[in-house]
């Protein structure tokens, strides 16, 4: 067996999700955050690849938390071509990363580097795409509740239920919930208000443990979860990033969306080390983008897990039916692109091989 020629963590999430291969070695050094780095390759492939990470700490630690993190070994350079060989070779033998226990829902959120982002018609879009799936419960929630947009992308009528859960969380159970949400198809169930406000009177608080178990009561009964979070909501709750397996930034390319992007990177190392960032380029075309991809990643300290295409004609289909972007515009190049993401985060369970018992253990193909 060759050894695989390393890649940079910093690229790997790229370069790997499209086509993901049995095995990839990843170059760790000079990461600031590995353990997370490597997290976020390993959801990139979908656990599909058998990471091999390399680096210059010599640190049973590290090694610990990059083998939990997905990683399949860790050496340390300089090693000997023997060493990666040995390496790759063992982790044919090694366990997919830990997945979520069976019936556990994934949770995701979604953001905006920046207001005006596209944050809403991803997180709109892809939960539509991922409710498609039989029997796949989705729960979409709206967390902006002064000027979320989630009801309107849907053409629903908002209500105050998610208003009076989040005012109320002593109250919350499954029956309330199911009372405030609207039903878009048969798996999909959304969760969004638009708060009004009267004059002289202050929007009473709605406490990080209110949105905490927002969350964990819509998880009940869900296996897919989200979120679409203003970086607002984020700043101010922290704690939240803690009920969230990724979390989805989107942004589109420029300087001070690259600065942002960066803050709240930290922010979820510091609040939610185990929560894994993702970061979407969006309305990306000629002459839209300040920076290009590369100087963008490299201001952000972030990869591209993947840059969607700017499709003005299908955003506009959308916005006027009041329908997810695959629903009014199936063959958008927009939505095949969030379609691709949304499979990422939350890849299809393998089929089961319909093939005899007695060829799948000899591994005999039928004739053709």
């Amino acid at each position: 067996m060759s050894a695989l020629a390393p890649i940079s963590v910093q690229a790997a999430p790229q370069l790997l999700a499209d086509a993901p291969p049995p095995a990839a070695v990843v170059d760790i050094a000079g990461s600031e955050h590995p353990v997370a780095d490597i997290r976020s390759v390993v959801a990139a492939t979908g656990g599909r690849t058998r990471i091999i990470a390399i680096g210059t700490v010599n640190d049973i630690g590290l090694y610990r938390a990059l083998r939990e993190a997905g990683a399949a070994d860790y050496l340390v350079k300089p090693y000997a071509a023997d060493q990666l060989t040995a390496a790759i070779a063992r982790s044919n033998v090694v366990q997919s990363p830990p997945q979520p226990a069976a019936g556990r829902p994934r949770v995701f959120f979604v953001t905006g580097a920046r207001g005006g982002a596209g944050a809403t018609t991803v997180a709109v879009d892809a939960a539509w795409h991922l409710s498609r799936r039989p029997q796949n419960r989705v729960a979409l929630i709206d967390l902006d509740l002064a000027f979320g947009s989630v009801a309107l992308a849907l053409d629903l009528e908002p209500s105050r239920g998610l208003h009076d859960i989040l005012e109320n969380p002593d109250r919350v159970d499954g029956l309330l919930i199911a009372s405030a949400v609207s039903r878009v198809g048969e798996n999909l169930s959304v969760l969004a208000a638009e708060e009004s406000r009267e004059p002289g009177k202050e929007a009473p608080p709605m406490t990080g443990e209110a949105y905490a178990k927002l969350l964990e009561t819509v998880a009940e009964n869900a296996d897919c979860v989200i979120a679409d979070a203003p970086r607002t909501l984020l700043a101010a709750q922290p704690s939240l990033l803690a009920h969230a397996d990724t979390l989805v930034i989107v942004s589109e390319l420029n300087l001070v969306s690259a600065r942002d992007v960066v803050r709240l990177t930290d922010l979820v190392h510091e609040a939610a080390p185990t929560c894994t960032v993702w970061l979407i380029g969006n309305k990306a075309a000629k002459g839209r983008a300040e920076i290009g991809e590369d100087a963008f990643a490299r201001a952000a300290r972030l990869e591209f897990v993947r840059v969607l295409p700017w499709d003005a004609s299908g955003a506009k289909a959308a916005a006027n039916a009041g329908q997810p972007l695959g629903q009014a515009a199936p063959s958008s190049v927009l939505h095949r692109g969030i379609a691709a993401t949304a499979d990422a985060l939350m890849p299809q369970p393998a089929a089961a091989s319909t093939a005899p018992l007695w060829r799948r253990l000899l591994n005999v193909r039928p004739a053709r």
